[in-house]
Order: C-alpha cells, then sequence, then structure tokens
C-alpha cells in the first residue's frame, strides 16, 4: 500500500502552483492591457499623434512588434535585441507611465528598456536601473505665420540662402524608392555621427516603410543629376506634416534648400504644422530656430538595463 504524500511535499507542491498561477494571472493581465497592433491601428493612432515619436508605423519596423498600453501609450519590443521601446506621450487620455513601464517589462522580459516621455522618470524601475539621460526639444514650423516669399529683413539670411542654392543648380525630386544613392547618403550619415543601434535600425526601416505604407515620400535634392540629400517625409494627420529623418552631403545651402521646399509644399497642401524633430545639439537647434520652428514638446530619453547588466558594463569599464 502506497503511503501518504509528506504534509511538507504538499506544501511544496501547492506554492509552485500557485506561483505558476500568479505568472499566469500577471501575464494574462499585461496582454489585456498591451494590444498588438494590426497595420490599420498604426495608421489609425499615427493620425492620433503630435510629432513623430508617434510615427507608429516607421517605428514598428525599426523597433519590434508594435503595442498599444490602455489606448493611450505605444509600446515597441525587438525580440532579436531584447530592446522594449516606450513612447509614454498621450494620445487618449492619460495613464500611469510607471505602470505602464513596468507591466510591459514583465511581459517581455526585455534586457534594455528605451523610454521617451514628456517627463524625467526615476532612477530605478524594478529591476532596471537608468543608465543613460538625456533632455531634448521637438521643434515645430507654424506655417500659417511663415511667408515663403521670403521677403523682409526676418527672411534675409534664409532668402540668401536659399537663392544661393538656386544659383548652384540645385532641384527638388518627391518620390518614393530607395536608390544605391540613397543609401550611400545614409552610410555616410552613420559613419559620421557613430550611430546607436536602434538609430541604424530605423535606417534600414525606411525601404520597407515606403513599401509598405501610403503616407510616406522622399524629398529628393540634385545637383547636376547626383543625389546630394534627401528628407524622409510622413503625415500625421491632416493638420502636421514631419520630417522624421533627413540624410545630407557636405554642399552649401542645401539644408536650407530642402526646408524650404518642404516649407512651400506644405502650405501648398494645406497643412498647419511643419514638424522639424529634435534639437538635437546646439547647431541644429539653431538652424530650426533659423526658420521660426519653436519648441513645442518637451523629450526625456532614458535607457534603463537590468541590474545585472550594469554591474558588468561597471567592471568592464575599469
Amino acid at each position: 500500500m502506497l503511503g501518504l504524500p509528506h504534509v511538507s511535499l504538499i506544501q511544496k507542491l501547492f506554492k509552485e502552483e500557485l506561483t505558476v498561477l500568479n505568472l499566469l494571472q500577471r501575464h494574462w493581465y499585461s496582454l489585456a492591457v498591451l494590444k498588438r497592433l494590426t497595420k490599420n491601428e498604426m495608421i489609425l493612432y499615427q493620425q492620433l499623434g503630435h510629432f513623430d515619436e508617434h510615427l507608429a508605423g516607421f517605428y514598428s519596423l525599426a523597433f519590434g512588434e508594435p503595442y498599444v498600453y490602455k489606448d493611450t501609450y505605444l509600446v515597441y519590443y525587438d525580440r532579436f535585441s531584447k530592446i522594449l521601446y516606450l513612447s509614454l506621450f498621450e494620445l487618449n487620455g492619460c495613464e500611469d507611465k510607471l505602470e505602464c513601464v513596468e507591466t510591459a517589462a514583465k511581459l517581455f522580459d526585455p534586457e534594455k528598456i528605451v523610454v521617451t516621455s514628456p517627463e524625467k522618470l526615476q532612477k530605478d524601475i524594478g529591476d532596471f536601473h537608468s543608465a543613460n539621460t538625456s533632455f531634448d526639444r521637438d521643434y515645430q514650423l507654424y506655417l500659417p505665420k511663415f511667408d515663403e516669399t521670403l521677403k523682409g529683413n526676418t527672411y534675409k539670411d534664409l532668402r540668401y540662402r536659399v537663392h544661393n542654392a538656386i544659383k548652384r543648380g540645385y532641384y527638388l525630386e518627391i518620390g518614393r524608392k530607395m536608390t544605391p544613392a540613397h543609401y550611400h547618403l545614409v552610410a555616410c550619415h552613420e559613419m559620421e555621427k557613430k550611430c546607436d543601434l536602434w538609430d541604424s535600425q530605423l535606417y534600414l526601416g525606411i525601404r520597407e516603410y515606403l513599401k509598405n505604407f501610403a503616407s510616406p515620400l522622399l524629398f529628393n535634392v540634385f545637383s547636376n543629376k547626383m543625389l546630394i540629400g534627401f528628407d524622409v517625409v510622413d503625415f500625421l494627420n491632416n493638420t502636421t506634416m514631419t520630417i522624421p529623418l533627413g540624410f545630407y552631403l557636405d554642399y552649401p545651402s542645401l539644408a536650407d534648400f530642402i526646408l524650404f521646399k518642404e516649407i512651400v509644399y506644405a502650405k501648398e497642401k494645406g497643412y498647419t504644422w511643419l514638424d522639424l524633430g529634435w534639437a538635437c545639439d546646439s547647431g541644429v537647434e539653431s538652424f530650426k530656430r533659423k526658420w521660426t520652428a519653436q519648441p513645442r514638446f518637451e523629450i526625456w530619453a532614458q535607457e534603463y538595463v537590468k541590474n545585472g547588466i550594469k554591474d558588468k558594463i561597471v567592471l568592464e569599464s575599469k
């Protein structure tokens, strides 16, 4: 006759079942509040955005599977690099930002978390520590007040630079096809800027972005039939045109010429705002202010790593 199981064994099995049940409950909760987005849903959420952080379609190709947290925050998970990306700018209502980070971290179990938010988050969130924090501003140009004829003293410097580009023979062509010349410009940009992993992932996603979505365009500038610069341009909704990426060779007045052409295009199409993107550094910020763009959104970007990985990085640096 078999004896009855020992009481301690029964207790151990019961505790293990409770642990599994708790894990499943947390997983089900995470799935309930984190909704996987389809292509059409990504387009819908993009139209709710206010600036390029909400380029849902583009970011899904670069940063991984797209989700939305409680209909409010966009979340992306790249299972190859195990990086979790969160954009904590409200699309609908307002939800707890820390709870969003914690919920997504429990579901995906990433090795790194990259967060962009309108406010600075705490240094430690669960098992993750903020290893790098930066602050930036998103600049946008209010089109109804901009005089595209560039008359008057306010536009004196801009007028000279645009006319200088025209005298040099620059011309614009709008298209949707990435060519070897485009990839050459991207490679030059990466080499000069020493880009991070997620920057490179974003650049690699341009071709698929143009292929899979109808809204993005390429504003290409040529000189003597050679491509010397291009911008990736998209449209968040019926009031905002955004420029998430730009790549240029070292040609005089090139950036001024392409931006002027984009302003003219945006005004002709009836857009209210032209989003020029983040300040990035003092030189880029000065360029955007020169074109009368103003900072509309403040952005805190924070990179979180697991405590064990953080300790490993510290030891390797000694």
